[in-house]
């Protein structure tokens, strides 16, 4: 009788410029799949056109270990299109998104895989703590998980995280979902199965350098909103209704004291203050509303063009 086959777990890691954590990657990676013997493993470079030793490191794991293989993109096609990538050309049974900042521990991946094989269908990292090293970054990040909680239409776990394992029925359905303005967390979540998170601290980033500013941040948590809720519009609607009763009343109380003629109205030329404050405010005012709804026609045209989200450029071991 044939033995069954252990499961596979392929473990997907984006890396962008990443040479000073590779090696760390290859030996702490290597350690993990050595220790869980019981299941068979795949690890995925996927290279996102590094102008550095990126690509030499990542071909030497490649011809060290056959269970090392690399993926790059013809030019930068950015962390979501990456993580795309990695499912569509992840074989297993379970997949593990990992970066290679090391900021998140791969020693967990056994217990992922405990949970996943006790009935989860994703086991996504959950934050108790965050080591930044920075309090700017911590408050961009607090910033953008509050905006992106309240906001959203899909229910967005607050401090969950990209580490996560998922399950292959969950990773074939979110392959089928290709827009090209992707948020995969979002996503993640909003393709619902049973989910269950592993609470754990992240660690401080050791080597090469984090671009992830508050400016950064607060333009993620943006991009989230919008992928995911159209709760911007109606604030925009609301705001409009706010400035048209606010202009009514000053219309209605400016009309009274044109006509009670007070004595302060003859201190200044009438009306030009007013004026000017109310030209700059109606002017910021549309300029942000056309700003919303251009995000939203943006991401249609982008939507419409239909081009893939990466190009693949060279593969190793697949």
């Amino acid at each position: 009788m044939a033995q069954p086959v252990s499961p596979l777990i392929s473990i997907i890691i984006p890396a962008f410029n990443e040479e000073g954590n590779l090696a760390t990657v290859f030996e702490r990676v290597n350690k993990m799949m050595d220790c869980a013997a019981a299941y068979r493993f795949e690890a995925i470079v996927l290279d996102n056109a590094s102008v550095d030793r990126t690509s030499e490191l990542a071909l030497e794991f490649c011809q060290t270990d056959p269970r090392w293989k690399y993926l790059r993109y013809s030019r930068n096609f950015g962390a979501e299109a990456s993580l795309l990538a990695g499912l569509d050309h992840a074989e297993g049974d379970a997949v593990v998104n990992l970066f290679s900042d090391m900021q998140d521990p791969p020693e967990l991946i056994p217990t992922m895989i405990q949970l996943w094989r006790q009935g989860a269908d994703v086991v996504y990292g959950s934050l108790t703590k965050r080591s930044d090293g920075n309090w700017l970054k911590t408050l961009g990040a607090k910033i953008a998980y509050l905006m992106i909680c309240n906001l959203s239409d899909c229910k967005i776990v607050p401090n969950a995280t990209d580490f996560r394992l998922m399950d292959r029925k969950v990773v074939q359905q979110l392959r089928a979902l290709r827009e090209p303005d992707r948020y995969m967390r979002g996503l993640v979540h909003w393709v619902g199965f049973k989910q269950v998170p592993l609470p754990y601290e992240r660690a401080l980033r050791t080597k090469g350098k984090s671009t992830a500013n508050v400016y950064y941040c607060v333009k993620f948590a943006l991009h989230a909103v919008i992928c995911f809720s159209n709760k911007p519009l109606k604030v925009v609607t609301l705001f409009g209704l706010l400035i048209t009763s606010v202009s009514f009343v000053l219309s209605l109380t400016y009309a009274l004291l044109y006509f009670a003629q007070p004595s302060f109205l003859t201190k200044a030329p009438p009306g030009v203050t007013t004026t000017f404050l109310l030209l700059l405010f109606m002017i910021g005012s549309n300029a942000l509303i056309l700003g919303i709804i251009g995000e939203y026609v943006g991401r249609i045209y982008n939507q419409g063009k239909g081009r893939m989200p990466y190009i693949v450029d060279q593969k190793v071991n697949i």
